[in-house]
Order: C-alpha cells, then sequence, then structure tokens
C-alpha cells in the first residue's frame, strides 16, 4: 500500500469570559498555536503524520500549548461562530484526482450531515468557504477545504481524520467508487455501512472506525469551550 501524509491546520475563535477576542492579542502567526490569515482567528498547525492517531495526538498537544499560553481562554470549533467562518483545512501528501476529491466529499459531507450544526454550515456556505470540492494543489499534493473546523473533541478528530485517510485509500487503492456505493442513501446509513465496504483498513483506522460508530448516534453541542472535550481544562 502506497502511504501518504495527513497534515491540517484547523481554525479556532477565542472567547474571553463569553465574549469574543482577537486571537492575535494571544498568539503569534508562525506558531504551532497561531493566527490565520486575518489575525483574529486561530489557528492549529500540528505538523503531519500517517497515522490519524498520531496526528490526533500531535492535535492535542497543539491545543494543550494554547491553553498554557492563555489559559483564561476558551475555544470554539464548527463551520461558523461569532459571525465568522472557520475552516478544518486537510492536507493530503499525495496528488488530488476528480476521483478521489469526490470520494472524499461524499464520506466527509455525509458525516457532517450526521454531526454537525446544519445552521453553522449553511451560513458559512453563504460566505462562500466550505462549498463541495473545495481543493488547493499544493507542493505536497493538495489541501481539502470544505470541512468546517472539526476540533470539537478527540473523537470528532480522530473519526474525520481516519475517514479522510480511509476515503483516498479506498479509491485510489482499492478502486473504490464511493458516490455510487452511497448512491441515495441516508447518510447514517453509508457510514453505518462503510465499513463493510471498505477493502483496505490499516491498523491505524480501526479505532477511527470503531469511534465513528458511536459518534453518529450522538447529538453533538458545537456551541462549547472545546478544551474539557479534550480533558484539558474543567
Amino acid at each position: 500500500m502506497d502511504t501518504f501524509t495527513l497534515g491540517c491546520d484547523p481554525e479556532l475563535v477565542c472567547r474571553d469570559n463569553g465574549e469574543f477576542v482577537d486571537a492575535h492579542q494571544y498568539f503569534k502567526a508562525r506558531s504551532s498555536f497561531g493566527l490565520d490569515g486575518c489575525e483574529c482567528i486561530a489557528e492549529i498547525r500540528p505538523g503531519y503524520s500517517v497515522s490519524p492517531l498520531d496526528l490526533t495526538s500531535k492535535i492535542r498537544t497543539c491545543l494543550e500549548y494554547g491553553h498554557e499560553k492563555a489559559p483564561h481562554l476558551e475555544f470554539f470549533a464548527g463551520h461558523f461562530q461569532d459571525e465568522r467562518p472557520l475552516g478544518g483545512h486537510i492536507h493530503f501528501g499525495t496528488p488530488a484526482t476528480d476521483r478521489v476529491i469526490d470520494g472524499l466529499d461524499t464520506v466527509l459531507y455525509s458525516l457532517s450531515s450526521c454531526i454537525d450544526n446544519r445552521e453553522q454550515r449553511y451560513k458559512r456556505e453563504k460566505t462562500g468557504y466550505g462549498k463541495r470540492k473545495s481543493v488547493r494543489s499544493k507542493s505536497y499534493g493538495f489541501e481539502y477545504r470544505t470541512p468546517g473546523s472539526f476540533l470539537l473533541s478527540a473523537s470528532v478528530t480522530l473519526v474525520t481524520l481516519t475517514l479522510a485517510k480511509l476515503s483516498v485509500i479506498a479509491v485510489k487503492e482499492d478502486k473504490l467508487d464511493l458516490p455510487n456505493l452511497k448512491g441515495s442513501s441516508h447518510a447514517v446509513t453509508f457510514l453505518k455501512n462503510l465499513k463493510n465496504h471498505l477493502i483496505t483498513i490499516p491498523d491505524d483506522c480501526v479505532e477511527g472506525l470503531n469511534e465513528l460508530e458511536i459518534l453518529i448516534h450522538k447529538r453533538l453541542d458545537w456551541n462549547q469551550n472545546i478544551l474539557p472535550n479534550w480533558g484539558i481544562a474543567a
């Protein structure tokens, strides 16, 4: 199996005692817990890994660092917070193809339909961000820009990164037609059955698939400080 790296730069809004604050007051541009382009939003830069488990662990380390820098701040993920769109861009160390992008859209948009706040997603899409098939070519491969910020919890993060990796493997290695497999089935039904369709499942994707089965049956609150969900702050 051809291995490839995963990376990401998901964004967060910062609040102090419930009020939005500009991230640049507390964080620097070139940092693992830094700033996005407009400087009012924080951005996590965990580096990259071939393993969704390892990348999730790196993200936790970045969040711990951000909390140490500004322990009084709360951080919020999702698609749209405090009138600002939030992205959860995922980086792939492999070239993009139309079939790969269609596969990612099919799987990760299905996940979004199951767990994300639909109103937030709609507001972000109205700003021009987060549209389906949103991709940028990069020197290392490509950046998939459709997802919102998936940092609500370690579970949501791991599931998102696991499905991202498995989608590319399913298309590139196993030649699966993911849009055809989904067809007109509901997103929950498709994701519940996905494991049965996959041929190649690396060891570092097993835990994420197990978490997926639990996650798609939960009602998630995207309007909460993410740090307690990561076990970082009470």
